[in-house]
């Protein structure tokens, strides 16, 4: 093993540039202009380039956009490549940062191209065949097609011999009142290729006439592209400063996703909440802050990634909002037949948390909605925001049968009673029943509609649109315990958020309801048919609030 430093994510450390020595010098791209002297205060950076360059860096859109628009389809090809990940290029200051790497591990490129290749439309939608195709060949392509004035570039000529696997884009800090500046950063293998390879790139597009103009620095592996040179060049001296792989905050971000994946993103919260609040009214600057106050999250980070039969992303948000935290089990006792399920817990808490803050946002800048909300109570019956705890409890589930028509019924009922829909909830069965028959009240002249209550078995209550749900309901079903909710909701037993959706079950409802001769009928039940179920889970890890989005396949 070598014994060459490594960085957080275990692979080698580079602090030299590609060619070694000192660190390359920065070019004017798409002008025979010279570079600024200094590079200056990064937020204060700008120049009369800058309109041109707000176009944005069509090398930017040729590694970034495409990759991270087809990346996470695309994104699954062994490429071979190692070396500095794009946040080692990123300066600290960073406001979000996201990042794609075409050369994930072993097991995440056969996982995902195993999955996705199944799926009907992969190949038509993509242009991939093959796990031998050249991904950044065709993702290049994507990317120019529409630009008549690039046909000329030869993908083999002038990118091929200096794009590297990665690639990473940064939203950071401009002067105040301004909009955030842009930065693209590449991985790259050969410096004067990758020069030679964007001054052709950048010459093939034009905006009113005039030839993009784009600033380019190199920091380690990396090319750096700004919109202009003054930014490439105080970017460049920022990151190799003080790089944001080096940030602390970031770093303790970053290991709470459990692995970065093929695609990651990081959103510094705080900072933005900042940002905005400069550029706005005090008013609106304070709801701003007070909103983020309430749900308490500074920071967040995401990655996407394959599994033996999933792709899923993983959520890390620093901070847990008010109230959540507790394992949701009313939605693990849904009856096992549930299409659909929606359950999280401390929703009073939350309510109780939220609503004050809601009025006052509303008395400084709708006063009317307020008065909205007292006419709707005194028509309605209902008592706000009392009944929305009393709904909600320290534990809530909403769910919809997969057998929600009947067996042999051919078209949904128009009448609401046939349909199995109904909650669970853990507040106590009185004010359950009286919440229930004012809403029966209020709905009287729109839609009738008869609720059936009853107090659930292991305590709680239910409410359903008929009588035959509602005891299903009441009893324990054992959603959790089934094969598709285990595989595709993250920490069941520890989640205090869940949405489930059984696609199994959606498939049979199809095959029952759909008409074959309708335009895309076959191709969406294909689709279909590949997918398993849909999970969504999110649960409290120490300092973080974590989440996971599942996609399972058959």
């Amino acid at each position: 093993m070598s014994d060459a430093p490594q960085d957080q994510y275990g692979q080698p450390h580079h602090t030299q540039p590609v060619h070694g020595g000192e660190q390359a010098p920065t070019e004017w791209i798409g002008s025979d202009q010279p570079p600024a002297d200094g590079h200056g205060a990064t937020a204060a950076a700008g120049g009369s380039g800058r309109s041109n360059g707000r176009a944005l860096l069509l090398g930017a859109i040729v590694a970034l956009v495409a990759l991270l628009t087809g990346g996470a389809v695309l994104a699954v090809q062994a490429l071979g490549g190692g070396g500095a990940q794009p946040d080692e290029a990123i300066p600290s200051t960073a406001l979000a940062y996201a990042r794609v790497d075409l050369d994930p591990s072993a097991e995440q490129k056969v996982n995902a191209l195993r999955l996705l290749r199944r799926v009907p439309q992969f190949e038509e939608e993509t242009g991939i065949t093959s796990d031998t195709d050249d991904l950044r060949k065709r993702l290049v392509e994507l990317a120019l097609e529409d630009d008549e004035g690039c046909a000329d570039v030869d993908y083999e000529a002038d990118i091929e011999p200096w794009l590297g696997d990665r690639a990473g884009a940064a939203a950071l800090p401009a002067a105040e009142g301004d909009e955030p500046d842009a930065l693209v950063v590449l991985q790259v293998t050969d410096e004067d290729a990758a020069r030679d390879g964007l001054q052709a790139l950048q010459e093939c597009s034009f905006v009113d006439g005039a030839a993009k103009q784009a600033g380019l620095a190199f920091v380690g592996e990396y090319a750096l592209l700004a919109e202009t040179q003054e930014l490439a060049d105080a970017f460049a001296a920022d990151a190799e400063e003080a790089p944001l792989s080096e940030d602390a905050d970031y770093q303790a971000d970053m290991a709470a996703l459990d692995g970065e994946g093929i695609v990651s993103a990081w959103v510094d919260v705080d900072a933005i909440i900042d940002v905005l609040g400069k550029s706005m009214e005090d008013e609106e600057a304070a709801q701003v802050a007070a909103l983020s106050g309430l749900y308490d999250i500074s920071s967040v980070a995401t990655s996407l990634r394959a599994n033996s039969d999933s792709l899923e992303l993983a959520v890390a948000a620093d901070g847990v909002p008010a109230g959540f935290g507790a394992p949701a089990e009313a939605v693990q006792a849904l009856p096992a037949t549930t299409l659909f399920a929606l359950g999280f817990s401390g929703g009073s808490d939350l309510v109780d948390a939220g609503w004050a803050q809601m009025l006052d946002n509303l008395e400084q800048t709708d006063p009317g909605a307020i008065q909205n909300l007292e006419d709707v109570e005194q028509a309605t019956g209902l008592r706000l925001p009392d009944d929305l705890q009393t709904l909600f409890g320290d534990d809530f589930a909403l769910a919809v049968d997969g057998e929600t028509f009947g067996s042999g019924v051919d078209e949904p009922p128009s009448n609401l009673s046939a349909y199995r829909v109904g909650l669970r909830t853990s507040s106590d069965l009185a004010p359950v029943s009286d919440l229930a028959g004012r809403v029966e009240a209020a709905l009287a002249g729109f839609i009738p509609v008869n609720l059936s209550t009853r107090e659930a078995d292991a305590g709680g209550s239910v409410i359903a649109l008929n009588e035959e749900y509602a005891d299903m309901l009441a009893a324990d079903g054992g959603l959790g315990d089934t094969e598709n909710y285990q595989a595709a909701v993250a920490d069941p037993d520890g989640a205090a958020l869940v949405y489930f959706f059984d696609l199994d079950r959606a498939l049979t409802l199809y095959d029952q309801f759909a008409t074959p001769s309708e335009a895309g009928a076959d191709e969406d039940r294909e689709a279909l048919e590949v997918l398993r179920a849909f999970g969504l889970s999110a649960s409290v890890d120490g300092d973080y609030t974590k989440a996971t989005l599942r996609l399972v396949f058959d």
